[in-house]
């Protein structure tokens, strides 16, 4: 389902052999082992989360035995490594509740040269939209977050050391078989209450996103901001 979204990844982070690069918020290291598949055996990808839990056993059943998993937050990343080709990470900064201190870990510990690619929830958008009125009464632990502006997001970079930034809309199609599985995942993925049921979650997304039937199923069109910079070369 997620095919899309690792193509956009590529597309924007452009992962090459040999450079190192920091995943911040991995997750459920969905994304690691595509970016440490591109980077190859001389490669090194530092997977980061503030929990590591879901990431248990990813150092030694990825390919080329380039990933190190680390237990640190955005805003301090005392993970060890510095030097960094590229940074990336989806869908975690709006969880960030300092991001002045994160952007400027991020340049703290990427070379000169060095690039920031950042996919997640912008305000203003329609995903936010969809998140502040309906993930955040529906979800069983809360969603309390700051979705970055990209007047904002344009801001921390100027203050922290990264060049210009430059901002895509991306929608990128999660495709699914039948149409009640589009529910059932929401449901699933953001940890619904029991009184919020599979065609509520459908219905909350078909509101304010994009369902479509398609030839082979059915898609959930998922709309992204993706934020690229770099750090000027000469420091």
């Amino acid at each position: 389902m997620w095919l899309s979204d690792i193509a956009c990844m590529k597309r924007f982070l452009k992962p090459a052999e040999g450079e190192s690069i920091l995943e911040v918020g991995a997750g459920n290291g969905y994304f690691s082992g595509a970016i440490a598949s591109e980077l190859g055996a001389s490669g090194l990808l530092v997977a980061s989360d503030p929990s590591t839990e879901q990431l248990s056993g990813l150092e030694t059943e990825c390919e080329f035995g380039n990933i190190r998993v680390v237990s640190a937050s955005a805003d301090a990343l005392d993970i060890g490594f510095s030097g960094f080709d590229a940074i990336w990470s989806r869908g975690a900064i709006h969880h960030v509740t300092d991001k002045t201190s994160a952007f400027a870990r991020f340049a703290q510990v990427t070379r000169p040269g060095g690039r920031l690619v950042i996919a997640d929830i912008f305000s203003g958008t329609t995903l936010a939209r969809y998140f502040d009125s309906f993930i955040a009464q529906s979800c069983n632990t809360g969603h309390e977050v700051a979705f970055l502006s990209k007047e904002f997001a344009a801001s921390l970079c100027a203050l922290t050391g990264w060049g210009k930034p430059t901002f895509y809309e991306e929608i990128t199609p999660w495709e699914f078989e039948k149409r009640e599985d589009i529910g059932r995942f929401l449901q699933l993925l953001f940890s619904a209450k029991p009184e919020y049921s599979a065609e509520d979650c459908f219905a909350a997304a078909d509101e304010h996103l994009s369902i479509s039937e398609t030839a082979s199923g059915w898609a959930l069109m998922w709309p992204m901001t993706v934020m690229a910079a770099s750090r000027p070369a000469h420091g």
